[in-house]
């Protein structure tokens, strides 16, 4: 094995010299780590070292990343530095629930490298020896969508599997909330299954026994079980004498809280920014019931008392199993909407799953025209066609219908309705008044749209909008997104996509929305833009054209909208509306260039808007463009219903 190993590093060693770099001052401890990464193969772990050494220098300044830059994210108290664990290894907390995402990306990177780097630095004995490990124990407790950052997702999965390559031993996830569950599993595909191994999801019995044991009291604080102090990352002072290289052992030398900080920062990105990308569901819910945490979690069980009330409505949710059914649920225990019951609905297939729903267990029934009965509101995401069939026999029996559907939008008498937008539509339409309705949710990239532009048109009046949308796989269904997944790794892998969704490759490539063309050129999903615009503004005579892309973006659409007004309306006026406006918040930072990202904006209820600047191509003050980026299952699907409906208690 000896030998095999060190034919392998001379192996990398020449191939690191034919891409024009060089190893020399690393030890063999550092070079196996890239070895081990990419499974002992020289060439692949020699481009590995190559991309690595450039990114760090690109990256970190030669001292490391001074505490004094980095104090804002320090003020939170978020990251605890503890240990050693009964491995040896540092030990590195993080509390979600402090954590919010940062207005400076750049200064967030910067503090991710300052935590990574102390981190490895806290477990140096005397010299660097370059396979230095670090544990991470990421605290899930009272985690939301409030505080959930996707931006990082990407970065953390680029810094962990390229450029930090065996330097994490393990990372135990505590309090996972239900809405994680699913996601971190989508998340798994992303994870070579070497990081896989290395996670463990903590759910109390054998796993918690194991964990502590791991651990060790010493090193774990008292709010978990153990005999430690909290100490926050910045209360710990390292020993001057722990220098760590970085380039190599004979140039330039760095403080050793650099290095090995990506490794944990990949993981402080992974746990408060994964969650946020994917479809967000609600399986089986993990706590860890004996340990007390510093902010309490909140429990499903608190929360079914506030939500599970004798008094309030029944509910039904139809199509559950889909990817918006599953949004609805998750909605539903997050606004703690009162309910005295609720079905769980779908096709014949899916009859006999179980849905998990308030820390209880559904058993999913199929949808008959009896599934109505006794039912106040029901939430419907389940295609058209259903919906034509359902919606008006559920109506019929006194039961209020939300319509996810396009079936009753343009139906007139159906109140079409996003709640900041038009309540007034819905008036009259209450729980207890003994009669049915239908209530239509618009469009997803109409919502999206008329969140941001409807407070300008209350101050300006709308004369002509043209919007362009960049729409997400999740608009297509669950499907589309595992679709978009599949195709991305068999490009990647150099294989042929598999096109079952679209007909055509969605990876790395975009197109025009794929709705049915109509004879006057728009597709349907234009069309929709343009008719429920009229419809939710009551105005017949504003003008408005679309067009709808699909982007191989997961679950957020982003809209570039250029706007013509009746009356003036300068771009620091608009400002100001719209930081006032329900349900919407800006970003709109010129000077660092950021501005609305599908990215940031998925897992979140807000819709942000950015970009905001006056059209030079119109005459004074008549004309404005903006960027809108909004989550399209959440406040395009399941929120805005789930909104509707809280209106109708």
């Amino acid at each position: 094995m000896e030998e095999s190993q060190e034919l392998a590093l001379t192996q990398l060693r020449k191939s690191v010299e034919k891409l024009s770099s060089s190893t020399e001052g690393y030890e063999k401890p550092t070079l196996m780590r890239f070895l081990v990464a990419r499974s002992m193969d020289p060439v692949k772990a020699a481009k590995m070292f190559v991309d690595w050494q450039k990114w760090r220098a690109s990256m970190v300044p030669p001292n490391g990343i001074p505490e004094s830059e980095v104090t804002d994210e320090l003020e939170f108290r978020k990251i605890c530095l503890q240990g050693p664990t009964n491995s040896g290894h540092p030990l590195v907390l993080v509390i979600t629930s402090k954590h919010f995402p940062s207005k400076d990306q750049v200064n967030f990177k910067k503090f991710v490298v300052y935590v990574l780097d102390k981190t490895i630095a806290s477990g140096i004995k005397g010299n660097e020896v370059g396979d230095e490990k670090l544990v991470a124990v990421i605290d899930l407790a009272n985690i939301t969508y409030k505080n959930v950052d996707a931006r990082g997702l990407i970065t953390a999965f680029q810094f962990l599997q390229s450029y930090y390559p065996e330097r994490l031993a393990k990372c135990y996830l505590l309090h996972m909330p239900g809405f994680f569950v699913t996601v971190w599993k989508f998340v798994c595909r992303f994870l070579e299954k070497a990081t896989q191994e290395k996670i463990v999801i903590v759910t109390g019995g054998e796993e918690l026994k194991k964990f502590e044991e791991e651990i060790g009291a010493e090193a774990l604080p008292e709010e978990y079980g153990g005999r430690a102090k909290l100490t926050a990352i910045q209360d710990v002072l390292l020993p001057q004498s722990a220098p760590v290289t970085l380039t190599n052992n004979n140039s330039q030398t760095f403080s050793i809280s650099r290095l090995q900080n990506l490794s944990i920062s990949h993981f402080f990105f992974l746990t408060t920014a994964t969650m946020a990308t994917f479809t967000h569901q609600t399986p089986k819910t993990h706590f860890l019931s004996r340990l007390p945490l510093r902010a309490r979690p909140r429990h499903f069980s608190a929360r079914v008392k506030m939500s599970l009330q004798e008094s309030a409505p029944s509910l039904a949710v139809v199509g559950v199993t889909g990817a918006v059914g599953q949004e609805f649920l998750s909605v539903l225990s997050d606004r703690d909407f009162p309910y005295s019951s609720v079905k769980m609905l779908a096709s014949k297939r899916s009859a006999g799953k179980r849905v998990a729903f308030d820390g209880r267990e559904y058993t999913v029934e199929e949808l008959t025209a009896e599934s109505f009965d006794g039912v106040d509101i029901a939430l419907f995401s389940a295609g058209g066609s259903i919906s034509k069939e359902f919606g008006p026999l559920a109506a019929e029996k006194g039961t209020i219908v939300v319509d996810n559907s396009s079936a009753f939008r343009m139906v007139d008498g159906v109140p079409l309705v996003i709640p900041e937008v038009n309540p007034e539509a819905m008036k009259g339409i209450k729980v207890g008044m003994g009669k049915g309705a239908l209530i239509a949710n618009p469009n997803c990239s109409t919502i999206i749209c008329l969140m941001a532009v409807t407070p300008l048109h209350h101050h300006a009046k709308v004369k002509r909008m043209v919007v362009s949308t960049y729409q997400a796989a999740s608009g297509a269904g669950a499907a589309a997104m595992e679709e978009l997944v599949q195709q991305t790794r068999e490009v990647l892998e150099g294989k042929p996509p598999t096109c079952n969704i679209f007909g055509q490759q969605y990876a790395f490539n975009l197109f025009s929305h794929n709705a049915p063309i109509l004879d006057n050129g728009y597709n349907e999903e234009e069309m929709k833009l343009v008719k429920e615009t009229r419809k939710i503004w009551n105005d017949t005579e504003v003008k408005v054209t679309a067009t709808c892309i699909r982007v191989p973006v997961m679950r957020a659409h982003a809209e570039s909208v250029n706007l013509q007004f009746e009356n003036p309306l300068d771009e620091n006026t608009a400002r100001e509306i719209l930081k006032k406006a329900p349900g919407v918040y800006i970003i709109d930072d010129r000077a660092s260039n950021t501005f609305p990202t599908p990215l940031y904006v998925s897992n979140k209820d807000d819709v942000a808007v950015g970009r905001i600047r006056r059209d030079v191509s119109q005459d004074g003050n008549f004309g404005l463009d903006i960027f809108v980026c909004g989550d399209q299952i959440r406040k395009g699907a399941a929120l805005n219903a789930v909104q509707i409906a809280e209106m109708l208690l």
